[in-house]
C-alpha cells in the first residue's frame, strides 16, 4: 500500500519539460522585471498548470469566434457586390440597400449608407436619402463628416426644406476643417437664397467671389453683385 503512494504522482508534480522550459527562458531575459515574472511562474506552476485548461479553451473560443465573424464579413461583402451588380434600377436598389442595412456588419455599414444615400438621391427618394446622410454625419472621419452633411443638405434642399439645410451648413461651418470651407460656403450660399436668406447668401457669394479660383468666379461675382442690387 505505501509502495503504491510511494509511486503515485506528487499532488503538486508538474511535467518535468515545463519546467526545464522555463529555466531556459532565464537564462536569455536580460532584465530584473522579466526575472521577477519567471519566478512567479517558477513559484506557481501548479496553479498555472491547473488553468491552462480554462485558458487555452477561451483561446480556442475566441478564435473560433473571429474566424466565425471573418466569414460573415466575406459573405455580407459578397452578398452586397450582388446588389450593386444586379440591382442596376435606383428604387429596386434602395429597398435591396435597405433591408441589407438591417443586418449589415459594422465595418460594412459606412459603405452600404454611402451606396443607399447615392440611390436615393437618384431615385429623388430625398427622405431615405436624408436618413442615411444623417448617419454618415456620426462618423469619426473628419471627411466623411464634410461629405455626409454637404450631402444631407442637398437632399434637405431638394425635399424643399431650404431653411433646414441652411442651419446645417452653418453648423457645419464654423466646425469643419478650414480646407472644406469653399466647398461648404457654395452649398451654403444656394441654400440661403433658397431659404430667402439675401444677407447670408449676399455674405456666401461675397465670400467664394473673393476666395474661388477657376471658371466658377465670374458666376460668384455675378451673383454677389445681383444681390447687392436686390437689397
Amino acid at each position: 500500500m505505501d509502495e503504491k503512494k510511494d509511486q503515485a504522482p506528487a499532488e503538486n508534480a508538474v511535467h518535468p519539460g515545463v519546467v526545464e522550459q522555463l529555466e531556459q527562458m532565464k537564462t536569455v531575459v536580460p532584465d530584473d522585471t522579466a526575472q521577477r515574472l519567471l519566478g512567479f511562474l517558477v513559484e506557481n506552476l501548479k496553479a498555472i498548470a491547473l488553468g491552462c485548461g480554462v485558458l487555452i479553451l477561451a483561446v480556442a473560443v475566441y478564435a473560433g469566434v473571429n474566424q466565425w465573424r471573418g466569414r460573415q464579413a466575406a459573405k455580407a461583402a459578397d452578398a452586397l457586390g450582388v446588389i450593386l451588380i444586379e440591382k442596376t434600377e435606383p428604387k429596386a436598389r434602395v429597398d435591396a440597400l435597405e433591408t441589407f442595412l438591417k443586418d449589415a456588419p459594422g465595418p460594412l455599414r459606412p459603405t452600404v449608407l454611402l451606396e443607399l444615400a447615392a440611390s436615393a438621391m437618384v431615385s429623388q427618394q430625398y427622405d431615405k436619402a436624408s436618413t442615411a446622410w444623417a448617419e454618415l454625419e456620426g462618423s469619426s472621419s473628419a471627411d466623411m463628416k464634410v461629405v455626409a452633411g454637404i450631402g444631407h443638405a442637398k437632399s434637405l434642399l431638394m425635399e424643399g426644406k431650404a431653411a433646414e439645410a441652411l442651419t446645417l451648413l452653418q453648423a457645419m461651418k464654423t466646425k469643419s476643417p478650414k480646407a472644406y470651407d469653399l466647398p461648404i460656403t457654395r452649398q451654403l450660399a444656394v441654400a440661403a437664397e433658397q431659404a430667402g436668406n439675401d444677407k447670408v447668401a449676399l455674405e456666401a457669394y461675397t465670400e467664394l467671389a473673393t476666395k474661388a479660383e477657376g471658371a466658377g468666379k465670374p458666376y460668384f461675382e455675378f451673383k454677389a453683385n445681383q444681390l447687392k442690387t436686390k437689397s
